[in-house]
């Protein structure tokens, strides 16, 4: 089983393709192997990285509060861990907010940024009371044991469409055995609770110079959608891309076409790093 130490904990990593390195970060009480349906089509095209945060899977559950700065520098020790200079990172829900505190806080590591149904945090943020509302139900009911089946059958009502969970999509099983192949500790959703709950970059979202795609399904019942248009529109030259009729797990349900998206915006960002890098040399006349 591949881990790094990093940070004063083991972290649980795997690699998948080849190229440029894109960096994956998952949200709340998931875990690498959640990421299933978009790994072999990002691989074709990446070395894809994906990993479990502190308190779930297969890495390390401290039983203390963790922070959203506190697993940024988780993430920047495996890429350390790695030797991986830069990478392209695509973070959703909670994983989203890791990202933006990696790019903050380490912008020289990250390249092109893409953010999914995810928040800036702060009572500012599209929602934030009906949020903090829901951690603390859960973490006041089920929080000490852990997630019953009926609790989860009602969160993945909260992540998936309902025709998805109808004709139980391949997608969906991939993500249900996930979650039981490599459960979360109980400890480890409470910590990664509190961390989403005092997560707030709201004001320094000007300050992310990473070319940044944001995106978001507009029936999301977990992050409120709008915080995706806050964050397009306060993150310089941010690009949005909503996707119609889906939930918070859209990356998931449309797993293809949110690849495509993926793909073409960093392929574009390539291109236009590359032509900058190479006009100087063209303009420079010939002697």
């Amino acid at each position: 089983m591949p881990t790094v130490r990093s940070n004063d904990i083991d972290i649980y990593y795997e690699e998948h393709g080849s190229g440029e390195p894109l960096l994956l970060i998952m949200g709340w009480g998931c875990n690498a192997a959640t990421w299933k349906p978009q790994v072999p089509g990002l691989a074709e095209r990446f070395r894809v990285i994906a990993f479990d945060n502190r308190g779930v899977g297969r890495s390390s559950a401290p039983k203390q509060a963790y922070t959203i700065p506190q697993m940024a520098e988780d993430t920047l020790g495996l890429l350390d861990a790695l030797d991986i200079d830069r990478a392209h990172v695509f973070g959703i829900s909670m994983g989203g907010m890791i990202a933006q505190e990696l790019a903050l806080m380490h912008p020289d590591r990250v390249d092109a940024l893409a953010l999914g149904c995810t928040s800036p945090g702060s009572k500012r943020a599209a929602g934030h009371r009906e949020l903090l509302k829901n951690i603390t139900e859960y973490n006041d009911t089920v929080g000490r044991e852990g997630p019953s089946l009926e609790w989860f059958q009602g969160f993945l009502k909260r992540l998936w469409t309902d025709g998805a969970i109808t004709r139980s999509e391949t997608h969906l099983q991939d993500f249900v055995f996930s979650m039981i192949r490599f459960p979360p500790t109980p400890h480890g959703l409470h910590s990664q609770s509190y961390a989403v709950a005092m997560h707030d970059v709201y004001d320094r979202l000007s300050d992310i110079q990473q070319p940044t795609l944001i995106m978001t399904g507009d029936k999301d019942g977990l992050i409120d959608c709008e915080n995706s248009l806050i964050l397009a529109g306060r993150i310089p030259n941010a690009e949005l891309m909503i996707f119609p009729g889906l939930k918070h797990a859209f990356h998931l349900e449309a797993a293809a076409r949110v690849n495509t998206v993926i793909i073409d915006f960093i392929d574009r960002v390539t291109m236009e790093r590359e032509s900058a890098v190479l006009a100087p040399v063209l303009a420079t006349p010939e002697r």
